[in-house]
């Protein structure tokens, strides 16, 4: 099996403040009445959760 390259805290950080702006857009767009735009906003949420998810595995299986 292929090592995991390790992830550290601070890259985890960085992506929940990439999902708060994400979602900050995504009200901010529903105001504008830019509805598909608020909606692939939201599909970028869920990618960007997943990734904060994969970081933490990371660094879980990481951290001694």
């Amino acid at each position: 099996m292929r090592p995991i390259t390790p992830a550290s805290p601070e890259q985890g950080q960085a992506i929940a403040n990439a999902v708060e702006r994400l979602r900050e857009a995504r009200t901010l767009l529903r105001q504008a009445g830019a509805r598909q735009a608020a909606a692939a906003a939201g599909k970028a949420i869920s990618s960007a959760e997943g990734a904060a998810r994969h970081v933490a595995h990371r660094i879980r299986r990481t951290s001694t």
